[in-house]
This record gives structure tokens, sequence and C-alpha cells, in this order.
């Protein structure tokens, strides 16, 4: 995996009011800033990409907010075309963009979860729900 490692700047967790009934939860990343960078230390720099991100829950109608940010170092032999994409539009391949959106839902989400548990939130991000099961009907023994 080309992302070498995610670093968090800022995580913030703010209750505006108490619960409401039809409550909507939107969370979601966003990839905020992409420059080249150098990783020294080691025999040869190393070209990598640092990638900085959000990621954003908002409990409406104005009940919570939930926020995180921080940066990705992300190792990658097509950086040019993702950085030249990025200046030119805010945008970037679409492999790099899954890559990345996927990795800081994969990090950030489970934070983010720990955070609306903290605060008494509902949970921001689905989880699996275990649902009982019907018992199978008996068939009858034919004589």
């Amino acid at each position: 995996m080309p992302i070498i490692g995610l670093n968090y700047k800022k995580i913030s967790a703010e209750r505006k009011s108490a619960a409401k009934t039809n409550m909507k939860i939107n969370t979601g990343p966003e990839i905020t800033s992409i420059k080249k960078s150098k990783l020294q230390g080691f025999d040869n720099d190393i070209d990598v990409l640092t990638v900085g991100f959000k990621f954003k829950s908002d409990i409406e109608p104005e009940v919570a907010t939930i926020e995180i940010e921080g940066t990705m170092v992300y190792k990658t032999d097509k950086a040019d075309e993702i950085l030249k994409s990025w200046d030119k539009n805010k945008e970037m391949p679409s492999y790099a963009h899954m890559e990345l959106i996927n990795h800081i839902f994969k990090k950030t989400g489970i934070l983010a979860l720990q955070l609306s548990d903290i605060m008494q939130l509902p949970p921001v991000i689905s989880m699996p729900k275990l649902e009982p099961t019907k018992p199978a009907k008996k068939q009858k023994k034919s004589k």
C-alpha cells in the first residue's frame, strides 16, 4: 500500500443541542490539499505526496459536529500526474481518489465513531445490526 502514514492535526467534537427526532447525519471525507514532499532520513530521499484531508460529520438539525483534519503521506509512481490534475481543477485520478478516501474512512471513521459514543450522540457511521432470524418451518413427513 502506498500510504505510508497518517497524522492528525485537529480532532473536534461539539454538541450544540440535545438530540432531536428526525435527525439527519451527514458524514464524509474530503481531500483538501496535495503537495510534493520528500521523506528524509533514508539512504536516498523518497519523493512522496503530502495529502491534506478533512473528515466531517454533521448531525442535523444543529445537534452536533465532529471534525477530524490531518495529512497522509502517499508514495506513488504517478505523483506528477496526480499533482498536475490537482493543480488544474482540484481533482485527482479516480484510482488515487478511491484509495485515499477509503484509507481516510478506515482510519478516521473509527475515531469519529468513538467520539460520537463519548459525546452520547448517534453513530456517525452505520454499523452492522444483527436481526433475529425466524425459525425454519418443519415439514410434515409423508407416510
